[in-house]
């Protein structure tokens, strides 16, 4: 049983969170730590110029009340926001909050992901502690 557990989550249509937050359910020792955690990728600045005003701020505060919402279902959960690189943020978070367990889910390798990895590779070769990758 782990006792402090990173989930990371997409907002798309191909991820449901439904799948990690059970496999985290099942790992989690009583009273475990249980950060689920969205990564917002940076936005080129020729973008910025592009979206309408408060954008950034209407999404993050969405995403935000979503993660804490699903966070509430553990006794000790909670949602973190962090934009950047998603493996670096992953990896970063967990080494900071002492994770023992990261619950990540993994799409089918497309042939580019052979080349330069995809996100839940770079965590599993770069991660400071136990992951459960989910297909």
């Amino acid at each position: 049983m782990y006792s402090n557990i990173v989930i990371p989550l997409a907002f798309d249509e191909d991820h449901n969170p439904d799948a990690a937050l059970n496999i985290a359910r099942a790992l989690a020792a009583p009273g475990a730590r249980v950060t689920l955690l969205h990564v917002m990728a940076d936005v080129p600045g020729f973008a910025i110029s592009y979206m309408p005003e408060g954008y950034a701020s209407d999404l993050k505060r969405t995403l935000q009340g979503e993660l804490d919402k699903l966070a509430a279902e553990f006794e000790n959960g909670a949602g973190v926001i962090r934009q950047g690189h998603a493996a670096n943020e992953i990896l970063d978070m967990a080494a900071e909050i002492g994770a023992d367990c990261i619950v990540i889910a993994s799409h089918r390798p497309g042939y580019g992901d052979y080349l330069i990895g995809s996100t839940a590779a770079r965590v599993v070769r770069h991660a400071p502690c136990s992951v459960m990758v989910m297909r």
